[in-house]
């Protein structure tokens, strides 16, 4: 189970409907009951659907969620509805039992997952934990993650270990506006029952709800399809399904199924329901159209509430399933930190099924202790003596959860300020004067020299918690997403009265040296030019499966730059040096891999350039930790965390089988008669691994790009391969 595959997924409990109101509506005493004891068993399966496929299942969407959304539409308009008629809407109350019963249990969770982001979680994403933490709080995280992780370059939803509070944050929203609504619209109805008896509030609020429903449903197809995660978390395209629930709610005042059919319409509900999750996988259709399936499952097992011996009344009353439904909220909140504390502590990129059920174990003990601890406390003591109590409890408890949140970010960047101006002066260091940095240090141990330099110890650059900004790339020097494609390159080194002048091209790859290509030119008098696209080099060859959807940009930045390479200001060109990510293929030609492929290409694309006079140096790619920046921050990063500079390299580094990846630009420089290759693989890695850290700096910002601090220390290196080639 990764991470990053059912963050989605996990769905919080809705409230229990209010103890001390009247049933609401025409519904006899049976039938409320049936509903809730049917709705109370088929909360119990959607949350033992959703935990056994997140921990089980490898991350598919089962559904789960989007039952929960349901019920809750449906248990809070029956409840409020019913007191709004009779006057008995009391908001401080109702707020005060809903979410004093939401927020015990909730910010507990929390608060042990602040200790979980210290003990386990890097450096670099406390911040991002802590506000998230306090989004939570606040019912306002799916927001949060729609703002601010949403976008190229974070880390993802996968990486803090809570966000699957996002679907409560929904639902809290959901708590808070509509109360407001019923008692907007009963006003309505009241003003407009001068005109006509016929308007009452359950029918003008059914009306004003269809509508609401329709602009929802149409809206969340709409968003799907233009940004699918954006739509997963907006609370206006969820509400649908919390609007089906009410409108079912409304509904069932005033109809019912025949007795005869409401036993085949539960049973069939409860197979949606179930078979969902098996059938497809919602995390790249929800909440669009395909939602359809498990909401009606979960409005067939409302219609169909039956005493009738045929329905499924007496499974969803079996003790296990009451036991799952009592504790479902609090599983809900555990089990997730849970799995990403473990997925953290272990290095592990999913659960194996001995992890799985440990988790699941845990997480069922915690969430039984939580719900007899702390959640029936809450409730004997804060909501049950009624009045304001409850409310101004949670109003507290809330206040100082914020409080406490917002400190802790105050603290961590303070922490991280402290950590970054102490690697500031280990940064500046000129990698040419100083002894052991970096690459210097792994090519002494090559050498068989001792190296040591007293200066360094203790010191780790860059900072962990600014690795993430540890990047020398400069708009001018890449083309990324923009439409239509442009091609441009950034000018480094010595730019007047130089001495050679060359063009680096290539991929993110290309960008991430050119700090040390600033250094090498200004040492040698050189001009050394930078143009690189995103996931994309100089090859004549389409670009592979992996990356499909970029090859029309691919090919015509490619057409560009050879357009660039004709040019007659292009013709003082010393060398073109090139690079790419080698897991990066063409896409081959029957009876070809890829990676013969991906030679063909780059011999044909290097027969284009204005002279064969002008030599090819490949650099050979470095290598490769993780193809996920997540993975990486959970498990290289934290590793490095966990030790001192001095042995965090090999403590945390991978063997050199592991992260080496075969580069065809060793077989395309064979096919060239002036091209030539640069291998620096040996300041990567000894004879055994590639370490995470070497001379006291990180090596990678993410899972396969080095940082701009390491890239800096290969200057002296480099720049001695490339005048030895120039010669």
């Amino acid at each position: 189970m990764t991470a990053t595959s059912d963050f989605r997924t996990t769905p919080p409990a809705p409230p229990e409907p209010d103890p001390k109101s009247p049933k609401s509506g025409q519904a006899s005493p049976g039938r409320a009951s049936g509903h809730i004891s049917e709705i109370h068993g088929l909360r119990g399966i959607a949350l033992a659907l959703v935990v056994a496929f997140h921990l089980f299942g490898n991350g598919r969407v089962s559904g789960g969620i989007d039952v929960f959304l349901v019920i809750s539409g449906f248990l809070a308009t029956r409840s409020l509805v019913g007191r709004a008629e009779r006057g008995r809407v009391r908001l401080s109350e109702h707020y005060g039992r809903t979410f004093a019963r939401l927020a015990a249990p909730a910010l507990l969770v929390l608060a042990a997952t602040a200790v979980l982001m210290v003990v386990l979680v890097p450096q670099t994403l406390w911040a991002q934990t802590t506000r998230e933490i306090v989004a939570a709080a606040t019912y306002t995280l799916n927001w949060e993650l729609i703002a601010n992780q949403l976008t190229y370059g974070a880390a993802g939803p996968s990486s803090t270990p809570v966000q699957h509070f996002w679907s409560l944050a929904v639902q809290g929203q959901f708590f808070l506006a509509w109360p407001l609504a019923i008692l907007a619209v009963a006003l309505l109805a009241r003003a407009g029952r001068r005109l006509s008896s016929r308007i009452t509030l359950a029918r003008l609020l059914f009306a004003l709800t269809a509508m609401a429903f329709v602009v929802s449903f149409a809206y969340a197809v709409k968003v799907s399809g233009a940004d699918q995660a954006a739509a997963y978390f907006n609370s206006i395209t969820r509400f649908w399904e919390i609007g089906a629930g009410a409108l079912t709610a409304l509904a069932l005042r005033r109809l019912s199924l025949p007795e005869s059919l409401k036993p085949y319409a539960a049973w069939a509900g409860l197979a949606l329901v179930v078979s969902c999750g098996f059938v497809m996988d919602g995390a790249d259709h929800f909440p669009g159209p395909a939602a359809l399936w498990p909401v009606a499952g979960a409005l067939l097992v409302m219609i169909g509430s039956t005493p009738s011996p045929r329905g499924p009344r007496r499974l969803l009353e079996t003790r296990p399933l009451r036991f799952v439904a009592d504790i479902s909220y609090e599983l809900y909140l555990w089990h997730w930190p849970l799995l990403i504390a473990w997925l953290y502590h272990s290095g592990a990129e999913r659960l194996t099924v001995a992890s799985a059920a440990g988790v699941l174990v845990v997480s069922t003990l915690l969430a039984w202790a939580t719900n007899r601890l702390v959640t029936r406390q809450v409730q004997t003591y804060v909501i049950r003596p009624g009045g304001p109590r409850a409310l101004v409890a949670t109003l507290a408890a809330l206040v100082l959860a914020i409080g406490a949140g917002w400190g802790g970010l105050v603290a961590i960047d303070r922490a991280e300020e402290r950590a970054i101006a102490a690697a500031a002066r280990l940064a500046a260091a000129d990698p040419y004067e100083t002894e052991c940095l970096g690459a210097a240090s792994l090519a002494a141990a090559t050498r068989g020299e001792p190296c040591r330099n007293t200066d360094l110890r203790g010191e780790l650059v860059p900072a962990v918690a600014a690795i993430g900004e540890d990047d020398d790339n400069r708009s001018e020097c890449w083309s990324f997403e923009e439409r239509p494609v442009r091609f441009s390159a950034c000018s480094n080194g010595t730019l007047e009265d130089y001495d050679k002048r060359l063009l680096m091209v290539g991929d993110s790859h290309a960008v991430a040296p050119v700090g040390a290509l600033d250094l090498i030119g200004d040492r040698r008098g050189w001009r050394i030019d930078v143009a690189s696209r995103a996931a994309c080099h100089w090859n004549a060859r389409p670009l592979g499966r992996d990356v499909a959807d970029n090859r029309p940009a691919c090919a015509e930045w490619n057409r560009q730059l050879e357009a660039y390479l004709q040019a007659p200001e292009q013709k003082d060109l010393d060398a073109i040096v090139v690079t790419h990510s080698a897991r990066k293929t063409t896409k081959p030609l029957p009876g070809e891999t890829p990676y013969e492929s991906t030679v063909e290409g780059l011999v044909e694309a290097w027969g284009h350039r204005p002279s064969t006079d002008v030599p090819v140096i490949a650099l050979v790619d470095n290598p490769m930790f993780e193809p996920d920046n997540a993975d990486y921050l959970r498990t290289t990063l934290g590793c490095i965390q966990r030790h001192s500079p001095e042995t965090a390299g090999a403590a945390c580094g991978r063997p050199r089988a592991e992260v080496l990846v075969a580069d065809p630009h060793r077989d395309a420089v064979e096919r060239d008669p002036n091209a030539h290759l640069v291998d620096l693989t040996h300041l990567f890695c000894d004879a055994q691994i590639c370490p995470a850290v070497v001379g006291n700096v990180i090596v990678y910002r993410d899972g396969n790009h080095i940082t701009a601090r390491y890239a800096r220390t290969l200057a002296p290196f480099l720049g001695r391969e490339l005048a030895r080639i120039l010669g």
